[in-house]
């Protein structure tokens, strides 16, 4: 995370498309989700909304003498997962941050400070969670809002208990009019957290979306003349453009197409850039990063894009673009969400020449959405048949189909695929012995399956579409 004095050479214009979403949201006192895949620079966009607070209240806010604090809470930083540790960290962002807070009241971050040394050691979660409410208490009084921007939430929600989870939604609750969340994740809640067990936190946090990806071209060029000062050597104008245009301004493919060109002696010809970006280890990592974090069944829509040959005439290629559209209008729809899918009056293209050129060498490794076909009773991975399914695979996958994302236990495994005198008999171990053969049958890889997804504790999720890997 850059330092205080980083912050402040950020532009104010910094990622103003988002800034504008997270104003609406902070004017109507709602919570939300803030998605990026790898490399996004989500990070960075939160480093920025709560170092430089007056951005925001100064230039997206209208009410500019609404007072507001705009804190950061490192989950990076919890060192354990228990309700005590977690009420103590929030704490000590807002003792961190408690300049900001002198806006709102003189005496506020003496208060802030008090209240943090007196639970900062204490195990006993009711003391800091008293400290919080207290504070919270204090910003109410003063019609002050608190927005806590939990970063990275990804980790945290996924091992953190149903107690803390529980909390965080009852604090919200009990200062709707004060508090609000804004959370970082790299993929949508539901791969995170079963819906049904974050509840009404769900709910919260995810009917409000913001996906961040690339950027505007303006903060594009800001990011390649930082890197231009901290290497030393500055680029040419057609340089410049010829990096944004290839990286499509997402973050981490520029700044290391940047970094690249930096130390590149002679600087190679323009026309071989890509080329030579794509056989570089950093670009390579990133590009894998990016393909990673999308779903099965995005990964095939997006190596359909690359199917159609150069040569191919007019009326076929409409025609080819055409039936992709209409075949995969929503997941398309969902990767311009995301800003990994382009529409043009020609039709879809991806964000980024490098990353559509990785596409194409990647095609064919994924194979879509699982399907079934109540007609035919038969069973599809994309376009191809399941063909070697067991009577007891076809039992299982037909009950995950019907019950998608939901935690599935071994309770309810063994009423879905077993018949009912069968039931009474049947182990744990047989139904892990069963989970194993239907991974055989519909993972790519079983030994890292993305389809049908091990809940410690809990059971098995299912996902059609195939979670994106972490």
């Amino acid at each position: 995370m850059a330092s205080k004095r980083a912050w402040e050479t950020y532009p104010q214009t910094y990622r103003a498309r988002e800034m504008r979403i997270l104003a609406h949201w902070i004017r109507a006192g709602e919570s939300g989700s803030v998605v990026g895949l790898a490399g996004s620079g989500k990070s960075n966009l939160f480093g920025f909304l709560c170092h430089r607070p007056q951005v925001m209240t100064d230039h997206y806010l209208e009410d500019r003498s609404s007072q507001l604090a705009l804190v950061l809470v490192d989950l990076n930083n919890l060192p354990q997962g228990n309700l005590s540790t977690f009420y103590r960290v929030v704490l000590r962002s807002l003792y961190e941050a408690r300049s900001q807070l002198s806006v709102i009241g003189e005496s506020l971050p003496q208060e802030v400070e008090d209240r943090y040394r007196k639970a900062e050691d204490k195990a006993d979660p009711f003391l800091p969670q008293s400290a919080l409410r207290e504070i919270l208490l204090s910003l109410s009084k003063d019609a002050a809002r608190l927005v806590m921007v939990l970063d990275p939430f990804d980790h945290f929600c996924r091992t953190a208990t149903t107690q803390v989870l529980d909390n965080l939604r009852g604090l919200r609750d009990g200062f709707k009019a004060t508090l609000s969340y804004i959370v970082g994740l790299r993929h949508e809640l539901a791969y995170v957290r079963a819906p049904d067990e974050l509840g009404e936190l769900y709910e919260i946090l995810d009917t409000h979306v913001c996906w961040v990806g690339s950027m505007q071209r303006e903060d594009a060029r800001w990011v390649v003349s930082q890197v231009e000062e901290g290497m030393g050597r500055p680029f040419g104008d057609e340089q410049i453009e010829r990096l944004i245009d290839l990286t499509g301004a997402y973050p981490a493919l520029l700044r290391s197409a940047s970094l690249w060109l930096a130390q590149a002696s002679p600087v190679p010809d323009a026309a071989t850039w890509e080329r030579e970006l794509l056989a570089d280890p950093g670009i390579q990592s990133r590009l894998q990063d990016l393909w990673r974090g999308l779903t099965g069944e995005e990964q095939a829509a997006l190596s359909v894009l690359h199917t159609d040959p150069p040569a191919t005439p007019e009326r076929e290629h409409q025609r080819s673009v055409e039936q992709i559209e209409e075949k995969y209008h929503a997941v398309l729809t969902g990767l311009e969400d995301k800003h990994i899918c382009i529409k043009t009056g020609a039709g879809w293209g991806v964000f980024s020449p490098l990353f559509a050129r990785f596409v194409a060498s990647v095609k064919g490794i994924s194979a879509g959405r699982i399907w079934h076909d109540p007609k035919t009773d038969r069973f599809f991975r994309g376009e191809g048949e399941l063909t070697g399914l067991s009577e007891q695979d076809r039992r299982l996958l037909r009950h995950f189909l019907e019950h998608p994302l939901a935690i599935h236990s071994i309770d309810d495994l063994i009423g879905a695929a077993w018949a009912e005198y069968e039931s009474s008999g049947v182990s744990d171990m047989a139904v892990q012995q069963a989970i194993r053969h239907l991974r055989t049958q519909i993972e790519m890889n079983p030994a890292r399956p993305c389809y049908l997804v091990t809940q410690h504790g809990a059971g098995y999720r299912f996902f059609p579409e195939g979670a994106p890997q972490w």
